[in-house]
């Protein structure tokens, strides 16, 4: 019996010994999968909502958890609470029905959600869906609805609907949503453990009301406060049935709440775009806690900022669906750093954040009017003075130099503003334009202060290299600079969020173009050769094309396309060589070459980390090339129609500089080319560069109009150098010849090229 009872015992121990192991290993095989997530969707909620008195609960999630401000832009600039629902499932760009009245016309308003139908099984039909889909084949944007909800359903799991957004969000291609409930109230803990993914829809803020009637706008403050107390309230209940080890998410997910039809003399009563709450807390996809830090995303690579588009292949990453991102242009959210550890720094960031997007949003389209319309009406104005007063010609000549710089200089100083973080303060734009004009008068002053005054060349070298030098730090250190400048990247724009967009490229290239010449020009007139002022001409091409085209810098598709014909004109000029069509087009072909390549490489690395090169590539495997292209070019033909004052200007200004600088040019211009014969070679590249810009960028006529914003100033600046020297350039007489080679050497060399004995002092 004893041993009998120790074989048992001996038995036992081992049955228990193996029960334990099962079940480590069952715990183990658990934790391998992801953690599930509820999301909790509040159309209108923004940062400048949430307070430690009328919404605890948020406030307090933000003092201990991940935080970012969120884009939410889709087709239209103002985003109606269907569109950000219909975004977030699609990992694309959508869009509500475009005439929902039948009356022809666009829609002015947000229409209201619609309901679901329920089945008694517990699914839901979206009502209107065909016309939904219908709705986004009219755009470009190869937005495919029901990407989230069938992409989870291919993998057996399931997802539950709370409520008329979040079954947007989760139907699948057909507009079914297999689990629906339409009340948030009566969900509890079973309810939310159910799935993997759950999605509840918290209804609207009230959209602000815009206007001079004070009491109004009071009334609408007072409402939209006492709404976001209820909606806190509810969340914070909510969050309480959450099983533990369960992610949570929070996020804004459209700029307005539905809204009445507003009449035809009535402003459209859709809130303005703005900058949405978006939060997480708890496990993240892969099952690290995110923690008090910035949440951010590999489609922005940009610290506390993400995009609605993101929500689409977070929540899939969460249902365990292989390449979450596929079919999206979203990414993952992530952590990236933490946030400040005091709740109301970390609120005053973002609240911040959004304030330097909206001085964007209000005041950057005035603020190229003013750099454009000002130049044209300035010089127009010089022109005509010293056409009726010839006398004046070196004193008003003067004038248009030290202007000209100044607004050469503009850019730079929009760029450099960031500096001061001015976006902290109340008082703003009072405080962006104060340091954007001390800044653009120091560079001035700067350019003109130097020993290189005396050359004409130097102060618009100084300033063009100056420009492109600042951006280029930027680019390669996170386009900090960039990040909501008025001349930079807008988040509410959303086109681009890293890299440089199309108007800091035409900046960027433009100033390099210049730069170069001004130093391919010092070099000759230091007795350099032609050909090796050629080469370090080449060189300087060759670091823009890699700052512009790099993955890990400007990341600009269009940009490689551009500027390697520019710099080829400027190279073949600066050699003293004709520039043929057939050498611009060889120099086009070596840009689609490098192209090519770049977005292969760019291609071989993970999904996750590709930049445009690479998703353009995969584009070009999947067939989807041509929707990109088809995009952009409608995109680009609608500049004509958004700006068109530039539609008709830049063409005129193209005109008017061919017919300045065609041989022998005129007066002034000609002057000016004879102290720096580089900058002939150097308009014609410009020019080249803009053509190439337009036809190659979506940005469209904005890219040439850009770089003729600040290419004419710096060009205006060394022609008024020229024109308003105290005495005429001192031209050393001729020396006897002293053989017959010398004399038949200059009498074969072109006056107005590059690299001739003028003088540029």
């Amino acid at each position: 019996m004893t041993c009998l009872r120790r074989a048992a015992l001996a038995t036992a121990a081992a049955l228990a010994a193996l029960l334990v192991i099962a079940g480590n290993a069952v715990a183990t095989a658990q934790d391998d999968g992801p953690p599930g997530v509820v999301l909790f969707g509040v159309a209108g909620l923004a940062w400048s909502d949430v307070s430690a008195e009328a919404t605890p609960t948020l406030y307090e999630l933000l003092g201990s958890d991940a935080a970012a401000s969120m884009t939410v832009r889709t087709v239209r600039s103002r985003t109606c609470t269907v569109d950000g629902w219909l975004t977030l499932g699609a990992g694309r760009r959508a869009t509500d029905v475009v005439d929902a009245d039948g009356d022809d016309e666009p829609d002015r308003f947000c229409r209201d959600t619609p309901t679901p139908v329920t089945s008694p099984d517990g699914s839901a039909t979206v009502p209107g869906w065909d016309a939904l889909v219908e709705a986004q084949e009219e755009e470009s944007y190869d937005t495919r609805l029901g990407l989230l909800g069938g992409r989870i359903a291919e993998t057996g799991a399931c997802a539950t609907a709370v409520g008329p957004g979040a079954a947007l969000a989760l139907a699948d291609d057909s507009g079914q949503v297999a689990i629906y409930r339409d009340d948030p109230t009566g969900l509890d803990s079973d309810l939310l453990a159910q799935c993997p993914a759950t999605v509840v829809d918290l209804g609207s803020l009230p959209s602000p009301v815009e206007g001079d009637d004070e009491a109004a706008r009071a009334a609408a403050v007072d409402d939209r406060s006492t709404a976001a107390s209820a909606v806190d309230a509810q969340l914070g209940r909510l969050i309480s049935e959450v099983p533990d080890g369960v992610a949570i998410l929070v996020a804004g997910v459209a700029d307005s709440a539905p809204t009445t039809r507003p009449a035809e003399d009535e402003p459209s009563p859709i809130a303005p775009s703005a900058l949405r709450v978006a939060l997480a807390t708890g496990p993240s996809p892969d099952g690290t806690p995110f923690g008090r830090s910035w949440l951010s995303s590999p489609s922005t690579r940009w610290t506390g900022l993400v995009q609605l588009t993101d929500l689409a292949s977070t929540l899939a990453s969460y249902a365990d669906v292989d390449d979450p991102s596929r079919g999206t242009v979203g990414r993952p959210w992530r952590s990236a750093g933490p946030h400040p550890a005091s709740t109301q720094e970390t609120l005053d960031q973002l609240v911040g954040t959004d304030r330097a997007a909206q001085v964007f949003r209000t005041q950057s389209g005035p603020f190229f009017q003013i750099l454009g319309v000002a130049q044209v009406v300035f010089f127009t104005g010089a022109f005509v003075w010293v056409r009726r007063r010839p006398t004046d010609r070196h004193r008003v000549a003067r004038v248009v130099q030290y202007v000209a710089l100044g607004a050469a200089a503009f850019p730079v100083a929009s760029f450099l503003a960031n500096l001061a973080r001015w976006w902290r303060f109340e008082r703003a734009g009072t405080l962006l334009w104060t340091t954007l004009l001390a800044i653009t008068v120091l560079v001035t002053v700067l350019a003109l202060a130097g020993p290189w005054r005396r050359r004409i060349y130097g102060p618009p070298g100084v300033v063009a290299g100056l420009t492109a030098t600042v951006l280029a730090v930027d680019v390669t250190t996170g386009s900090n600079l960039q990040h909501a400048s008025l001349l930079g990247l807008s988040p509410l724009v959303a086109g681009r969020f890293y890299g440089f967009g199309n108007i800091p490229y035409a900046i960027f290239v433009a100033s390099a173009l210049v730069a170069a010449a001004a130093l391919a020009q010092w070099l000759l007139d230091r007795g350099a050769s032609r050909r090796r002022a050629a080469v370090v001409t080449a060189l300087v091409g060759l670091a823009a094309v890699a700052i512009d085209g790099a993955p890990q810098a400007g990341a600009d598709v269009g940009g490689i396309l551009a500027t390697v014909p520019g710099f080829a004109v400027l190279v073949l000029g600066v050699a003293g060589a004709r520039t043929t069509i057939a050498r611009v087009a060889a120099a086009a072909a070596l840009a689609v070459a490098v192209f090519a390549i770049v977005a292969w490489l760019d291609w071989l690395r993970p999904a996750a980390a590709r930049t445009h090169f690479g998703e353009f590539f995969a584009d070009v495997l999947d067939g989807d090339a041509w929707t990109v292209v088809w995009r952009k070019a409608r995109a680009s033909i609608g500049t004509l129609q958004r700006s068109p004052y530039y539609g008709w200007l830049v063409p005129v200004a193209y005109g008017a500089i061919i017919w300045a600088v065609r041989s022998p040019g005129v007066s002034g211009v000609r002057e000016a080319v004879a102290r720096w014969p580089v900058l002939r070679p150097l308009i014609w590249a410009g020019l080249v560069t803009g053509a190439a810009g337009f036809a190659l960028n979506d940005s469209g006529i904005i890219v040439p109009a850009l770089l003729l914003t600040i290419g004419i100033p710096l060009v205006v600046s060394a022609v008024a150098h020229a024109q308003g020297s105290t005495a005429p350039p001192a031209v050393e007489p001729a020396a006897p010849p002293v053989s017959p080679a010398p004399r038949r050497r200059a009498a074969t060399v072109d006056p107005g090229a590059p690299g001739t004995a003028s003088p540029s002092r």
